[in-house]
């Protein structure tokens, strides 16, 4: 009846209880939708492992500088930033690909320095840190062989290098 007074025109507001009833159902059908892909995002990468790498004082350097992992190890990288200057955090599929990433980074600003045109050739990247933040980096290590780990914060790269050697 109230539906219908409605799309005769008949300008009463419903009730209150109506419209309570509305705004739940809304509400409701906005959380049904949008909860199962905030809960599959937090939920659906369990690491086998947690490897903690970080850069200190005004050193351009990850610690550890080398990691070695099983391939197919779902690893989390936790890399904090306990430096002095912004760092971010990038696994490179291949060592032939760092010269042109490292130079794509000086117009990557906008994106933390991470050339985003070029993330076919990444395996995992952060976002960029100021000093005392931390980010995660979730991913399954790649086939066996080395993979190096780099800063592309401009001028910061032909230093800040590392390795993640996959293992069989």
């Amino acid at each position: 009846f109230r539906a219908s007074r409605r799309a005769l025109g008949d300008a009463r507001p419903l009730r209150s209880s109506s419209m309570m009833r509305l705004r739940t159902l809304t509400v409701g059908a906005l959380l049904t939708l949008a909860l199962p892909s905030l809960v599959t995002a937090q939920s659906s990468f369990v690491p086998d492992t947690v490897v903690t790498l970080r850069s200190i004082g005004s050193a351009l350097e990850f610690l550890p500088d080398r990691i070695a992992l099983k391939t197919g190890t779902k690893v989390r990288v936790r890399y904090t930033n306990d430096g002095t200057l912004p760092h971010n955090l990038v696994f490179v599929k291949s060592e032939d690909d760092l010269d042109a990433l490292s130079a794509a980074a000086y117009q990557a600003g906008a994106e933390g320095y991470v050339p985003m045109q070029m993330k076919d050739k990444l395996i995992a990247w952060s976002v960029l840190l100021s000093a005392g933040k931390s980010a995660d980096l979730d991913f399954v290590v790649p086939v066996p062989g080395e993979y190096p780990f780099i800063c592309l914060f401009p001028g910061h790269s032909g230093m800040m290098l590392g390795t993640l050697r996959a293992l069989r």
